[in-house]
């Protein structure tokens, strides 16, 4: 008996259903934490008297911390668990919210930032992976893409919010905001989530066995009288990121990182960069606004659309083709700022075609890595993607005071993003399966109903 793909083929449960959905509610809070400092950056700017250099950093800090967070602090989902780490970073989100809120000065406020930063890119990867395990294989791809639409949620509903909040009562105001939604959250993952059965069964904590009985009542499925027995373990590497980055997860590795990188450079800079160029082609301050927000609804449909050609396709050649629509949204966008509707239809259409892959990555990238090193793999992945979305804004800045136009840099992001779509073609076979076979789930249901 094989408990795992005895999961992998059975519908999903209640149980199953809440993990996704806690999930996609901690990347509503990444996609918060993000604009949260750009909506406030204005009155922050105006109340301590910062240069724009220093509004610079302020808002890099967090991006930066995220890198990190999900490159480094991530890892250590492999180690104490899933659940624990998911409620470790909410803890340390609403932490850093809630000081935020009191910062005295610029200083400290950079480093609350940073410190925030960590937390959400490690809940962000950590989030993904649980969603995966808890998964079946049927609807893996969907449920990934529906987590990875928390996040444009987050930045519209959010964003909605923070407006009225600053309005109203100040900036502080907008971070002890954050901070009580992300404690609220808290409960929820401590009592709605169980720790992940892909993690109990490689890891073997303490009462392994009675863990793993217990989310298996809670998914519907029969218990076990054993635990099956170890693969035999290859030699010991150094670390985690040695297993990640060599042997046969080396190449799966740098082509996921790559891609990645291609699409966060792109996105982060389409999302900085669409509502300012509607402004500059003449249009109002508060056309640039409904542009930004026609982005986020574009960005949310994207990821449906894709999520439900996943269902019903390989994920990775339904991957390959939404880079390559994604490539020509950049080219229509900058052909369309002649007139408001073209342009804020157009601001829609590169919302979806820039974030559908961003959801398609999400779904296939854990499917690549087994369960021992797929936390710090995402992780690492993830980070990559990061780091795109700081160097983004830095490349385009260079490249205008260099005398490109923002229409160029738009034609210009077809290029990476048409590679993005060869680099996710040369990917293999994942580990996990994207779609169970009906006669292996007649298999292994089977049994099932027989304990």
């Amino acid at each position: 008996m094989d408990i795992k793909a005895r999961i992998e083929a059975a519908p999903m449960k209640r149980t199953q259903v809440g993990v996704i959905a806690i999930c996609m509610a901690l990347y509503m809070i990444d996609g918060f934490d993000v604009l949260v400092m750009a909506f406030s950056a204005n009155a922050v700017m105006e109340d301590w008297g910062l240069s724009a250099s220093q509004l610079g950093v302020l808002l890099s800090s967090a991006l930066v911390g995220m890198a990190i967070g999900s490159i480094f602090v991530s890892s250590i989902a492999d180690v104490i668990g899933r659940q624990k780490t998911l409620v470790i970073g909410a803890a340390v989100v609403a932490v850093g919210m809630l000081i935020s809120a009191f910062a005295p000065g610029y200083g400290v406020l950079v480093v609350l930032r940073f410190v925030t930063g960590l937390a959400v890119g490690t809940l962000q990867a950590t989030a993904n992976v649980l969603a995966s395990e808890f998964s079946n294989a049927k609807r893996r791809s969907t449920a990934l893409a529906l987590v990875s639409i928390g996040q444009p949620i987050g930045g519209v509903l959010g964003g909605m919010a923070t407006g009225v909040l600053i309005s109203a009562f100040g900036w502080r105001s907008a971070f002890l905001f954050g901070a009580v939604i992300t404690v609220i959250m808290i409960p929820f993952i401590w009592k709605a989530v169980p720790e992940s059965v892909d993690f109990l069964l490689v890891r073997r904590p303490e009462n392994a066995l009675h863990r793993i009985n217990k989310v298996l009542r809670r998914i519907d499925q029969p218990v076990v009288g054993e635990l099956p027995e170890l693969p035999e373990a290859p030699a010991k590497k150094k670390s985690r990121f040695a297993d990640v980055l060599t042997g046969v997860n080396a190449r799966r590795t740098i082509l996921i990182s790559l891609a990645y990188f291609i699409l966060m450079a792109s996105f982060y800079f389409a999302n900085s960069w669409t509502p300012k160029l509607v402004t500059a082609s003449g249009f109002s301050q508060q056309d640039g606004i409904t542009a930004g927000v026609l982005f986020s609804v574009g960005a949310i449909i994207g990821a449906v659309v894709l999520g439900a050609f996943g269902a019903r396709f390989p994920m990775r050649k339904v991957l390959a083709v939404f880079f390559v629509i994604g490539g020509l949204t950049f080219g229509a966008f900058s052909l369309s700022t002649g007139s408001l509707a073209g342009a804020l239809f157009a601001a829609a259409l590169v919302g979806f075609g820039s974030n559908a892959p961003i959801a398609g990555m999400l779904a296939i990238s854990p499917t690549y890595y087994t369960s021992d090193v797929r936390g710090t793999a995402l992780g690492l992945v993830i980070g990559m993607g990061r780091v795109g979305a700081i160097a983004s804004p830095i490349i385009a800045g260079a490249l205008m005071d260099g005398g490109w136009q923002p229409t160029d840099l738009y034609f210009l992001f077809i290029i990476p993003m048409l590679i993005g779509a060869v680099v996710i073609s040369m990917l293999g076979k994942p580990v996990l399966a994207s779609v169970a076979p009906k006669s292996e789930a007649v298999r292994e249901q089977e049994p099932a109903g027989k304990h």
